[in-house]
């Protein structure tokens, strides 16, 4: 799974660049007028962003911009946690707070 970037995107310009079902999730004028990076990872239930597609975003940004603003369909907590230490801001449709083991499992059944 992969994210899509925005690099210096304003506030404003936000939800142009989010699928509609993620455009409820941000207020851009609760982020103020400085500009973000933004990265968005697939709008579907299926999508959960793991610690893997967390560390492999990082990666891609090199030095992780100040502000980063991350917009997915859920997270596990390991991916939360990844992203929080880089200083992130998440934004996800559904917390179900599962961890990458827990979450794998289900998925083998």
């Amino acid at each position: 799974m992969k994210a899509t970037l925005h690099h210096a995107i304003l506030p404003a310009a936000i939800p142009e660049r989010l699928p509609p079902l993620f455009r409820p999730l941000i207020d851009p004028k609760r982020l103020g007028a400085s500009p973000v990076t933004l990265a968005v990872f697939p709008a579907a239930s299926a999508a959960v962003v793991s610690a893997g597609p967390a560390r492999r975003l990082l990666a891609r940004l090199g030095d992780v911009p100040d502000p980063l603003l991350v917009v997915g369909y859920n997270f596990t907590q390991d991916a939360v946690t990844v992203l929080q230490d880089a200083r992130a801001t998440l934004f996800a449709v559904s917390d179900f707070w599962w961890s990458d083991a827990r979450w794998q499992a289900i998925r083998q059944r």
